[in-house]
């Protein structure tokens, strides 16, 4: 939607008509790393299988 090389707005200008803070159009998603997959993965077994827990 927004064009960095528009030739009459500027990005600030674009990010203003569609409503989007300009710190939201740089940002620039981080993955996700193998540990943090991993004890995902173990949590939601354990969930999956003990549903109850927490309660």
């Amino acid at each position: 939607m927004i064009h960095r090389d528009h030739p009459e707005l500027s990005i600030s200008q674009q990010c203003r008509l569609v409503k989007l803070s300009r710190s939201a159009f740089y940002y620039t998603p981080v993955g996700i790393d193998a540990t943090t997959l991993t004890l995902m993965k173990q949590v939601d077994r354990v969930f999956t299988k003990f549903p109850f827990f927490g309660s």
